[in-house]
């Protein structure tokens, strides 16, 4: 999985928070101070980001929000946001709605790492429980309809990459419930 950068993923949630499928800096600025305020502050970040603060200031009419922009310039006093949010470190005076977003990069850009450490401990456990209970590769794949050869992999040398954390918990979910018939 590629890790997004952090125009490019704030760039994808504020055309996800507006509901649309374009990214029209004119128009979600227009949304922004009329029926969708939410949209302020990842567009800010994200005209900060991408060195177009003039451009996006050029298009706010409301005193309230740019008095809240500038009050977010001055906090951020030239800080590389990426960096600041992969670091998880805290810019002072930065008002919490602005440092939500970081928070949130810092997550999606750390999601692999979680992904991949969930999936380790779920092969972990079901390879525990699989040889407790003296449950075959081909009784999981058959009770779960999944792909034998994926399940194999993943059960017999932990190639995590072969299931997805769903279908990983799928089977470790199973193996916990699994009673042997007597």
């Amino acid at each position: 999985m590629m890790r997004p950068s952090f125009d490019r993923w704030l760039r994808r949630e504020i055309v996800r928070l507006a509901g649309t499928d374009r990214f029209n800096l004119r128009k979600l600025a227009a949304s922004a101070q009329g029926n969708n305020p939410r949209l302020l502050e990842p567009l800010y970040l994200y005209a900060y980001a991408t060195d177009t603060l003039n451009r996006l200031y050029g298009l706010i009419w409301q005193e309230g929000v740019l008095t809240s922009y500038e009050q977010a310039t001055k906090a951020l006093n030239g800080a590389d946001l990426s960096e600041a949010a992969l670091r998880n470190e805290q810019i002072p005076d930065l008002p919490r709605d602005y440092a939500k977003f970081l928070e949130a990069y810092r997550v999606a850009y750390e999601n692999p790492e979680i992904k991949a450490q969930s999936k380790q401990l779920r092969w972990q456990r079901s390879h525990e429980l699989q040889l407790q209970k003296g449950v075959s590769n081909a009784e999981i794949y058959h009770a779960l309809s999944l792909n034998p050869g994926n399940v194999n992999a993943y059960m017999k040398h932990g190639a995590l990459e072969k299931l997805s954390l769903v279908n990983a918990t799928k089977i470790m979910e199973y193996l916990f419930a699994y009673q042997p018939d007597e």
